[in-house]
């Protein structure tokens, strides 16, 4: 079981981590995620624990607990390829100007499947501005919440959430109405992936495309997905230049 721990201090080192989970049981693998421009500590780190009852257990006893002066957080995170989460934290400081660079532009209609808190709602209402509009689609009421918070705090009033059902892929959307969709750390956990495509690709105009990041899948694996699906073709990718990850993003037009 891979384990996030967060509210680390700056200079926690990997060794203080595994001496303090080794007390629970064994450690596999111990990684603090760092900023990639300055190589400094972001203030969490991924703990591996190949025995999934200790793993519960060092949660119960550790998350609350303090370490150098500061409470830590510990709970449960889907497996992760290694320089994933740098290049996520990167992304997230970095949205606006990625998504120029991949190609959303003013007055597009941009649909973020799999919105999360919106991390990447909000970057993209600011370029596709007020002739824009971006759709946030989520499962979770809670999430969506706090997308309409940050939206109304920016004063951005071209974004509209959709709450989805959880087990349902349909979006609720017309025929060849978005000009981009973005799947962003979300296609590891849809079951039916070809029965997403084929919806992503009835929502999409036939010069739009789709943007993937395949955090915890890895660029090979989605794209081996990608090439079974006779409906989008492979674009380009993207990724920090002179960094290295098994997850790139991966954009696709439709046929």
């Amino acid at each position: 079981m891979q384990l996030r721990v967060g509210g680390l201090a700056d200079d926690t080192s990997e060794a203080e981590l595994n001496e303090l989970f080794s007390k629970i049981g064994t450690v596999g693998s111990v990684i603090i995620v760092k900023d990639i421009s300055t190589g400094k500590s972001r203030g969490f780190g991924m703990v591996k624990m190949p025995n999934s009852t200790q793993a519960e257990e060092a949660i119960k006893k550790l998350d609350g607990t303090m370490l150098r002066s500061s409470q830590i957080a510990v709970g449960k995170m889907p497996e992760t390829l290694p320089g994933e989460m740098e290049f996520r934290e990167w992304l997230m400081e970095n949205a606006f100007e990625v998504f120029q660079k991949v190609g959303i532009s003013q007055g597009q209609t941009v649909l973020d499947y799999g919105c999360g808190p919106g991390a990447f709602t909000i970057p993209c209402a600011r370029i596709v501005g007020e002739k824009g509009k971006v759709y946030a689609l989520e499962v979770r009421s809670e999430a969506l919440k706090r997308v309409k918070e940050k939206a109304e705090g920016e004063g951005l009033g071209n974004v509209e959430t959709i709450l989805a059902d959880s087990s349902m892929l349909a979006t609720g959307l017309s025929d060849r109405s978005m000009d981009v969709i973005l799947v962003y750390d979300v296609m590891h956990a849809i079951s039916e992936k070809m029965a997403l495509l084929e919806e992503l690709h009835r929502v999409l105009k036939r010069d739009g495309f789709l943007s993937i990041f395949p955090m915890h899948m890895g660029t090979d694996r989605m794209l081996k997905v990608m090439k079974r699906c006779p409906l989008f073709r492979f674009r380009d990718s993207y990724a920090p230049p002179g960094y290295t990850t098994p997850s790139e993003i991966l954009n696709f037009n439709k046929y």
